[in-house]
């Protein structure tokens, strides 16, 4: 579906570039309610492009490249503008969590091991964790001591 949307979306840019060859600068709206605009065209050329998804996402790119590319940049563009919005959930999702770095050591057996993870906690989880990491370390120093 995705890839489908991409082909889509790439083939509706290089149309619109092609269709408006000989203009300077074009601005459209595509079927998905993305906004298109592309300037510095002249010739066989793009100069620039900027897509901005209807949420308010924006990617750009101005190196400038063959009006026959279009298609691949756009489809290029997508994936980035897609990757774009995942971080921008993602950051939205762990807003207010603690991001923590736990080392847990096994210092049974022959090989000592230690292994570290992170994790992203709640304000509440994170004073869980230190409660029981403070509990441990008493019956740690409580064993090593009988010892």
């Amino acid at each position: 579906m995705a890839t489908d949307q991409r082909s889509a979306f790439g083939s509706e840019i290089a149309r619109l570039a092609r269709k408006h060859k000989g203009l300077e600068q074009v601005k459209a709206v595509t079927k998905n309610g993305y906004t298109v605009l592309l300037t510095g065209m002249w010739g066989g050329h793009v100069g620039a492009i900027v897509i901005t998804d209807p949420a308010g996402h924006q990617i750009r790119r101005a190196d400038g490249w063959n009006i026959g590319k279009t298609a691949e940049i756009a489809e290029f563009l997508w994936d980035a503008l897609e990757k774009d919005k995942a971080r921008a959930i993602e950051r939205e999702r762990l807003a207010g969590l603690k991001s923590v770095s736990i080392t847990s050591t096994d210092a049974t057996g022959r090989a000592a091991g230690r292994e570290t993870s992170r994790y992203h906690l709640t304000p509440k989880q994170l004073t869980q964790v230190r409660s029981l990491a403070e509990q441990l370390a008493s019956v740690n120093a409580a064993v090593t001591a009988a010892e």
